[in-house]
């Protein structure tokens, strides 16, 4: 399994006391290189050295957020071996110019970028910096042509295509990615008419995490069910797909005290909405002692997961702590599989 870890941005993680100034930075003029950029760099390149091997920069239009490809150029030259994935809408940005940003940042990343599609859950956003559809299966409709062109764009020499939403006549990016045949394409989504595009044309799904933390087995067991949905509909496609997952890691001495900071965690909602996000990987449930998270790491494992990506609270600290409590067995593991 793949270790994977978030990219600390105001609206991706919930704000620590180490964290929060560099964001409330970005809401003020000045102020030199940027905050949240450094300690962005100083997170993923200590992910780099305890063998995490991806990262996620979520796209927040109406956020102070940092754009998640300029985000992804600029880290992209700041790390060495960690994949960089950033996150893009359907609706807001045409995928043709996705397709020339996408082999730029592979090319300069030495192959080591990949996208996430988003097909968006924040109708404002759409509204000032793109097109707002009502219906949800128009969207699904929209997501499935533009990861169409996108891959046309990457592997056709002369691509023509005439959908309801793209038009693309002699279509061709002449740069060629490093990643062969194109960088990855992720994806997540809950509903079928979302699934059914990701089975149909992305290489990896984040698998949804179960919306109440308290009730593990349960979770655990809606998780089987969809990732067996996902499994057939790939399988009548003839198709292979990864699996991901989205989780925050909240240690502590015993399970009582860990889940009564995932309460906390999650009552912050009431006051800052902008945590919504973060709370989502909550649901993941690797909340407990090092010895509790490990089993269910293990059985996510087994389920056929193949990526972790975590995030922590407080970020920094956190990670430091999974790295000496949890990292040793975890590669123990790995070494004696290999």
């Amino acid at each position: 399994m793949r270790l994977g870890i978030w990219c600390p941005a105001p609206l991706s993680i919930r704000p620590d006391a180490l964290v929060k100034p560099a964001f409330d930075a970005l809401t003020r003029h000045g102020g030199g290189v940027d905050q949240n950029y450094l300690y962005a760099v100083d997170v993923l390149q200590r992910a780099e050295q305890l063998g995490f091997e991806i990262t996620l920069i979520a796209q927040r239009f109406f956020g102070p957020d940092l754009d998640s490809w300029m985000f992804a150029s600029a880290l992209a030259a700041q790390t060495k071996s960690i994949e960089i994935m950033a996150a893009v809408h359907p609706g807001i940005i045409d995928p043709k110019v996705v397709a020339k940003f996408a082999v730029s940042i592979d090319r300069i990343s030495g192959g080591r970028f990949c996208v996430n599609i988003v097909n968006g859950s924040r109708p404002e956003e759409f509204v000032v910096f793109g097109h707002l559809l009502e219906r949800s299966e128009a969207r699904y409709r929209r997501m499935q042509e533009f990861v169409q062109v996108l891959k046309g764009m990457w592997l056709s020499p002369d691509f023509e295509f005439k959908g309801e939403f793209y038009t693309v006549n002699h279509g061709t990016v002449p740069t060629k990615s490093v990643r062969v045949p194109h960088p990855p394409i992720y994806a997540a989504s809950r509903v079928d008419e979302g699934m059914n595009v990701v089975a149909q044309e992305c290489d990896a799904w984040f698998v949804n995490s179960p919306r109440d933390y308290h009730d593990y087995e349960e979770g655990l067991k809606r998780m089987e069910s969809e990732v067996g949905m996902m499994e057939r509909r790939c399988g009548e496609l003839g198709r292979k797909m990864q699996y991901g997952l989205s989780a925050c890691v909240l240690i502590a001495d015993t399970d009582e005290d860990a889940i009564a900071i995932a309460d906390g965690y999650v009552a912050q909602l009431a006051h800052d909405p902008s945590i919504k996000s973060a709370s989502v990987a909550v649901g993941a449930n690797l909340i407990g002692t090092p010895k509790t998270i490990l089993e269910r790491i293990r059985r996510y494992e087994a389920l056929g997961i193949d990526l972790l990506l975590l995030q922590f609270y407080p970020m920094r600290q956190g990670l430091e702590v999974f790295a000496q409590s949890l990292l040793p067995e975890l590669r123990g593991r790995s070494n004696r599989a290999a």
